[in-house]
């Protein structure tokens, strides 16, 4: 009995030791969230629809679906300008576990029309969970239309802004990511920015933060 409590001893000790050396998971199936993944994401002020998936009920004829058009056709009425976007970044794991992405301030300023594209979370290590939710908390959005929003007939160029009333927008996204350790994920968030600029107050040159907020589209790529 007695040689049987010194080698659990010396096991329990030998599993403290690699702890500290090496990390929770050295001691056999013991992982307390020591594991890590790695998640990007890319935003765009108004990214191309994806083309749809081929069906076979569908001719080879016809005019293209409306997603289809949008995606491959040059729009000569899309509005031109940028949109520059104040926001703090969350994933949310099943549990209800909050992980910060980013920086406390992330701004973003790219154009309309989705021609281009800004990285504010680049491969951040974050612990290899579930994870339920992507929450964007706005703070600030406002485009500057140089051209192409015309609102009743009447043209609308200068600074558009989502009316936040003073207090910051919460836009959650349901995802299902189940990253392993070393793991990556990539998303993309489309702030749609010609959808919502259609929905403007012309008088104020407002956008209701309603409207906004469901039109935001999250992708994984």
């Amino acid at each position: 009995m007695r040689n049987r409590k010194e080698g659990l001893a010396r096991e329990a000790a030998t599993c403290i030791l690699a702890t500290l050396l090496l990390g929770s998971a050295a001691c056999g199936n013991v992982t307390v969230g020591g594991l890590t993944a790695k998640v990007t994401i890319d935003v765009s002020g108004d990214a191309a629809d994806p083309l749809p998936a081929p069906s076979m009920s569908m001719g080879t004829t016809g005019p293209l679906p409306a997603s289809a058009s949008a995606a491959s056709i040059d729009d000569p009425d899309e509005e031109e300008g940028t949109v520059e976007a104040d926001f703090l970044l969350y994933l949310v794991s099943e549990s209800g576990t909050e992980h910060q992405l980013g920086a406390d301030d992330i701004r973003v300023r790219i154009d309309l029309q989705g021609q281009t594209e800004m990285k504010p979370v680049d491969r951040q290590l974050v612990p290899a969970l579930r994870y339920t939710e992507l929450r964007i908390v706005f703070t600030h959005i406002k485009a500057e239309v140089e051209a192409g929003l015309v609102v009743g007939g009447v043209a609308v160029v200068g600074e558009v802004r989502v009316e936040l009333e003073g207090q910051a927008l919460a836009v959650s996204r349901a995802i299902a990511l189940d990253v392993s350790d070393g793991g990556t994920a990539d998303f993309l968030i489309d702030l749609n920015a010609q959808r919502w600029l259609d929905a403007i107050d012309p008088v104020t040159q407002t956008v209701d933060r309603t409207v906004f907020a469901s039109l935001i589209d999250l992708v994984r790529r």
